[in-house]
């Protein structure tokens, strides 16, 4: 099985490598825009707010951003309008959430970029939801002089969570080579948006099973009332960009502190693999 890069250094520098060529083609094709618009967007187009059902309020935060081929020496303040797209929202306003306001600030001294602060609504619901509510957001009627709205929304996707802690220390082992694991315990803490940060989230997989000793795949796992959602969130797998641990699913056993879940790998020649993970809190 073929090694990644032992050396962390050497592979950040190959992907710097790549990238570095993408923005290359990427700059001669924006140099036929050079006269083109300015354009209000959103930094991100799609993302999973995850909370807990407690009956409290939670702020679940939007990035916009101005861009555009003449931002260099542009000093305007913009102005502009956040509306939701209500063909592409199953969210109920003041049920699941609620929008303060209605306008965005994308201010010269803050480099044009501006927070928009969605309120998240847990009072009345009771998790599990079938389907997760998705709340579409869109940019219309910017100021400023030459400036446009992008015309790509950004997508919400609520998960509402039981309360649940899966903060520890814990042993892990998998079935794939369980004879030899190089490391047998890891750590799980919470992120700020109640995902659970996994020092290594592929029950040493890739550090132990592979030949690529040093390459902890630590990744973002997303509990639901005992259920281990599927996810390619982890710093080697798809979310990566390498397709190595991605979880598929799994369960947390809140009594007795178990996490049990099924990957798998696209990278290595040979593959798809599959195994399973068992992670007990000490």
């Amino acid at each position: 099985m073929k090694k990644i890069i032992k050396n962390p250094v050497i592979l950040l520098s190959m992907v710097m490598l790549t990238i570095t060529s993408c923005l290359l083609d990427d700059d001669s094709l924006t140099k036929t825009f050079d006269d083109g618009p300015n354009f209000t967007s959103f930094s991100t187009l799609n993302q999973t707010v995850s909370a807990v059902a407690d009956g409290e309020e939670k702020t679940a935060n939007v990035t916009v951003e101005l861009q555009g081929p003449n931002l260099v020496g542009y000093t305007e303040d913009v102005a502009v309008s956040i509306s939701v797209d209500a063909d592409n929202t199953t969210a109920i306003e003041n049920v699941h959430y609620r929008i303060n306001s209605s306008t965005v600030m994308l201010l010269a001294s803050q480099n044009y970029i501006a927070t928009l602060p969605i309120t998240i609504i847990t009072d009345g619901i009771e998790p599990p939801l079938d389907v997760a509510p998705i709340l579409t957001l869109t940019l219309t009627d910017p100021s400023g002089n030459n400036v446009i709205a992008s015309s790509k929304q950004t997508t919400l996707s609520l998960i509402y969570q039981c309360f649940a802690d899966l903060s520890g220390t814990y042993t892990v082992t998998n079935d794939w080579c369980p004879g030899s694991l190089r490391q047998n315990t890891t750590t799980i803490t919470k992120n700020a948006d109640g995902s659970w940060r996994f020092g290594t989230a592929d029950g040493y997989w890739l550090d132990s099973c592979t030949g690529n000793a040093g390459l902890f795949n630590g990744g973002n796992v997303v509990e639901l009332c005992g259920e281990i959602l599927p996810t390619g969130d982890l710093d080697y797998g798809t979310g990566g960009g390498f397709g190595i641990g991605d979880i598929l699913g799994g369960t947390w056993d809140a009594e007795n502190g178990i996490i049990t879940m099924q990957h798998r790998e696209t990278f290595f020649n040979g593959g798809p693999r599959e195994w399973t993970t068992t992670y007990t809190r000490q």
